[in-house]
C-alpha cells in the first residue's frame, strides 16, 4: 500500500486484504502502511474487518506504521489497543510492540 488510502481506493483495499486474509498460511498478516500519505476512517473500518476475517480463518493482523496521523485517527476511534504499533515487519512478526508515544 502506498500514497493516500480513502474512499476511493475502498473497493481495492477490500478485495487485496479479504483475499489476503483468505490465502495465507501464516500466523500472522502483516499490514505496512509506513508508505501512506494520509488515510482515513474508511481504512480503519476495513482494516477492522480484516482483522476479524483473519481471526475467523486462524490468523492475526498486525499494523506497521510510524506515522503520526495513523497514531491520532487510531486514537479518535479507540483502536490503539486494538492495533497495537509495531515499527518494521520483523518486529511485527516477532510480537515486538513499538514504545508508546
Amino acid at each position: 500500500m502506498c500514497g493516500e488510502f480513502d474512499i476511493s481506493s475502498f473497493p481495492q483495499l477490500t478485495i487485496l486484504l479479504r483475499g489476503t486474509c483468505q490465502q495465507t498460511r501464516d500466523a500472522w498478516l502483516i499490514v505496512d502502511l509506513r508508505p501512506l500519505t494520509f488515510m482515513d476512517s474508511t481504512v480503519l473500518r476495513e482494516l477492522s474487518t480484516a482483522q476479524e476475517h483473519c481471526e475467523q480463518a486462524g490468523h492475526g493482523l498486525r499494523l506497521v506504521y510510524d506515522q503520526p496521523f495513523i497514531s491520532r485517527l487510531l486514537a479518535l476511534h479507540g483502536a490503539t489497543s486494538q492495533f497495537p504499533r509495531y515499527v518494521t515487519p520483523d518486529n511485527a512478526w516477532a510480537g515486538r510492540q513499538a514504545p508508546k508515544h
